[in-house]
């Protein structure tokens, strides 16, 4: 274990919600290393969530503990979970959340957060991510065996994977997951799955909101300002973006769900 944690939640900093759960996280396992990605997640946005968790996992070291707490569902009987895969832990509630842990390792390994000996005390019924999250990881941090805290979950919950689909060799569609800061458009579509229609970037043509792209950019600043590009961004997932300006201003705030449709041309 190396003692890094770090934190993705919903929570903003106006509040003391993230200072609670580092303290708690700080009581278990003083030497923990907490890393703050965002707290900025909008409120209940899982699959945006799961894509800023699948962005950074990778640039971890091994034995990294990912808490992830964007969880509506707090309180209900969806289930707290603790994942191993490819060398690195993940926690966080079981809605989806943790999508990229289990396709980072196809033999991952997770496990209920069940046993009240490894909760704060007591337990709140509406925040979970000092009570439960925040211990279940800093044990980890600490090298507490991942099957310690609880029994052994065969079928979490994976985000609905129906929404983008080959229709043909010729079309792809998507959809927008959010906006990041910038206004640009991130899209569930890869780079793998744009290369299933064409290598060639400059023959393919993006549909969103009535607009269309003709070909995908290399980079931001590669068309006129104000005018919108699709490109493969950072993430590795299309994106849609306005030279100098913002995509989501652009096009409007149903822009940040909008369907996305890719076509040879």
């Amino acid at each position: 274990m190396n003692g890094v944690i770090t934190l993705i939640t919903d929570f903003g900093t106006k509040e003391g919600y993230v200072g609670a759960m580092k303290g708690v996280i700080l009581s278990i396992a003083p030497e923990a290393q907490i890393v703050d990605i965002t707290h900025d997640i909008p409120f209940g946005r899982v699959s945006k969530a799961s894509l800023v968790l699948e962005s950074i996992q990778r640039y971890y070291p091994a034995g990294t503990v990912h808490l992830v707490v964007v969880d509506p569902g707090v309180g209900s009987r969806r289930r707290a979970v603790a994942v191993e895969s490819a060398g690195q832990f993940f926690v966080g509630p079981d809605n989806g959340v943790l999508e990229p842990a289990y396709h980072a390792d196809k033999l991952f390994n997770c496990y209920e957060l069940s046993d009240p000996e490894y909760h704060l005390k007591p337990v709140s019924f509406t925040f979970h991510g000092r009570d439960i999250f925040a211990p279940a990881a800093a044990y980890l941090a600490r090298g507490v065996k991942l099957e310690k805290l609880g029994k052994r979950v065969q079928n979490p919950v994976r985000l609905a994977s129906g929404r983008k689909k080959i229709i043909s060799n010729e079309r792809l569609i998507g959809r927008v997951i959010y906006a990041d800061r910038f206004g640009n458009l991130i899209t569930d579509i890869t780079a793998q799955e744009l290369e299933l229609l064409s290598r060639d970037m400059s023959r393919l043509a993006v549909s969103i909101c009535g607009k269309r792209i003709e070909g995908i950019s290399d980079y931001y600043s590669q068309g006129a300002q104000g005018k919108l590009i699709a490109l493969v961004g950072s993430t590795g997932r299309l994106e849609v973006a306005s030279t100098m300006d913002s995509a989501f201003d652009h096009l409007g705030p149903l822009a940040e769900d909008a369907e996305v449709t890719i076509f040879k041309i």
